[in-house]
């Protein structure tokens, strides 16, 4: 009876958590898509921060880019020797509904991108592709060309831009994020064997040496 009892509360949790999505912004919704992608790859803190922050710039910019007294951070301006140029762009319809749509591609194409070789990229793709298609957006619409007043294009267009900054800002995101630049001063520990004799510098960082290592995904 207490089994059936846990299973009914979990399953109503579930439900009411999902019921209350509703009432969520795009931005909140397109986040809870993001941190289901984080979960579902391997567990690297500063790759998913940058991530985090990188989709968080894509949405702003899209909401910021139809309001008059807002600010872009990226688009239409020079970040880390980066330009992204933007020409403005004129409100035709709603403007919470062409908003919502520019944050939708540009959340939608940044998240495919970064997350198409993580373990758990069929589920990512999956259901990003699934939530663009619930709200009516066609992922086939790859257009950058915004200056037609599309919503869709813009955002593409944040998406691509954000996507060549990330190439080029010493993350080395083409190589999988492996290191290039620092060297550890002390040999790697060997966890199968007591005591650390191949420690020369205490203050400073040491590598371990494990058989087996298991990521969250």
């Amino acid at each position: 009876m207490k089994k059936r009892f846990l299973v009914i509360l979990l399953f109503t949790g579930a439900f009411s958590a999902l019921s209350a999505q509703d009432n969520h912004s795009i931005a909140r919704e397109w986040n809870e898509i993001l941190l289901g992608a984080i979960r579902n790859d391997f567990a690297r803190p500063t790759v998913h921060a940058r991530n985090l922050f990188h989709v968080s710039v894509g949405m702003y910019d899209a909401w910021a880019a139809y309001e008059t007294k807002a600010n872009t951070y990226f688009l239409g301006n020079t970040i880390a020797g980066y330009n992204c140029p933007f020409d403005g762009i004129g409100l035709v319809g709603d403007k919470k509904a062409a908003q919502e749509e520019a944050i939708s591609y540009a959340a939608y194409r940044l998240i495919v991108h970064r997350f198409q070789n993580s373990p758990g990229s069929g589920f990512t793709i999956v259901n990003s592709r699934l939530f663009m298609q619930s709200h009516g957006y066609d992922i086939n619409m790859v257009s950058t060309d915004y200056s037609t007043g599309s919503p869709a294009a813009l955002g593409n267009y944040i998406a691509q831009h954000l996507i060549q900054f990330g190439l080029q800002d010493g993350s080395n995101e083409q190589g999988d994020y492996g290191n290039l630049h620092y060297s550890p001063a002390n040999e790697p520990l060997v966890m199968n064997f007591p005591g650390n004799p191949t420690l020369t510098h205490p203050n400073r960082w040491q590598p371990l040496t494990l058989n087996v290592f298991i990521d969250q995904s």
